[in-house]
């Protein structure tokens, strides 16, 4: 069996449903080709709130699964300072480790 990864997508202003969705495959993918099992992504559908985050959390704790992914730094926080605080914060929270399924996020994109 697989170790588990969960995913975390936070809906930066300017992402658009479909955008979310390539996030999502984006992430499915990455954890396909890392050999992770992915049950679930979390979704922050409102940038200003962290009830996504917060379900995450409890879900790893609940499944004791020490590995997140998320598309891009930016999805922790749109300050880089800000968003290696936050990513220091969920790796202590979960005693794991969050990856990045890429560097660069690109809105607007045509898909």
């Amino acid at each position: 069996m697989n170790p588990l990864i969960y995913g975390y997508v936070r809906a930066l202003p300017g992402l658009g449903s479909q955008e979310i969705d390539r996030l999502r495959g984006d992430i499915a993918a990455f954890a396909l080709r890392q050999g992770f099992a992915l049950p679930e992504v979390f979704i922050e559908h409102s940038w200003t709130r962290v009830s996504a985050w917060k379900a995450l959390v409890a879900a790893c704790r609940w499944t004791r699964t020490r590995d997140v992914v998320v598309p891009s730094w930016q999805h922790l926080n749109t300050q880089y300072s800000l968003s290696t605080a936050a990513q220091q914060t969920l790796q202590d929270a979960i005693r794991g480790q969050v990856w990045f399924a890429s560097a660069v996020i690109r809105f607007g994109e045509a898909s």
